[in-house]
């Protein structure tokens, strides 16, 4: 049963890198456009069920060439994948979730669709600070962010020192002009915090961004029904 229930968690985890961090747009002071990125994740129990933040995948990567990412969270040694593709050449985003061997969705979108799995989040207003600190050694950035809906202020930390530009692909906070390297979120009912703890520098091939194969193609509903049926809050039709 855990294992089921962990599909929410890791969901909330890859939609919040996704609106985040894939914004065709990289991380690196030195302005390089190639490599990975390693976040730390910590979730606050109190916000959701022990056993279910207990169990949340600790990292998620970014992959990222050019205006191009990937965001990785793995679970349960590989049992849930969750990898959302940003294409800018393509202006689409791809967003597959793999349950064990047999379950392979997918969700195709436009750049500039309706963020998925972020509503709670869409009253989200900014306010930038004058504060600064280093994350992995790139000078950072904080902004304020205010949601009456979530009923909470969050925090994010972005650097501006990236060689990258390209449109905000599901980010509600388009008003931030960098990359977020460290932020909380709340999502599904999960308060999160995630951090950068390492930028490692290498070739990433132009294939890791195509459109996956295998994977069996539905809507935003059809989605969300599957994770609705998973963590046990289907709603009827």
């Amino acid at each position: 049963m855990k294992r089921i229930k962990t599909l929410t968690i890791l969901l909330a985890a890859a939609i919040t890198a996704i609106m985040l961090n894939a914004c065709g747009s990289n991380v690196f002071g030195e302005k390089i456009n190639e490599g990975v990125i390693t976040y730390k994740l910590d979730a606050d129990g109190s916000s959701t069920s022990n056993n279910l933040a207990a169990i949340l995948p600790e990292q998620m990567t970014m992959t990222f060439k050019d205006n191009n990412t990937l965001m990785t969270i793995k679970g349960y040694a590989g049992c849930f994948v969750l990898n959302a593709i940003a294409n800018d050449s393509q202006k689409k985003s791809y967003m597959t979730l793999s349950i064990g061997f047999n379950q392979k969705y997918m969700l195709v979108a436009d750049f500039g669709e309706k963020p998925f799995g972020t509503e709670i989040m869409s009253d989200l207003k900014i306010t930038n600070t004058t504060d600064t600190m280093s994350i992995c050694g790139y000078l950072c950035h904080k902004s304020i962010g205010h949601s009456d809906q979530c009923n909470r202020n969050f925090t994010f930390w972005y650097t501006k020192d990236i060689k990258i530009t390209s449109d905000c692909i599901i980010s509600p906070i388009k008003t931030i002009d960098g990359v977020v390297m460290a932020f909380d979120v709340e999502m599904f009912g999960i308060y999160m915090q995630a951090k950068a703890i390492e930028v490692n520098r290498t070739e990433v091939s132009d294939d890791t961004f195509e459109k996956p194969e295998g994977f069996n193609e539905v809507s935003r509903k059809e989605l969300e029904d599957v994770i609705h049926t998973f963590d046990g809050s289907k709603k009827e039709s």
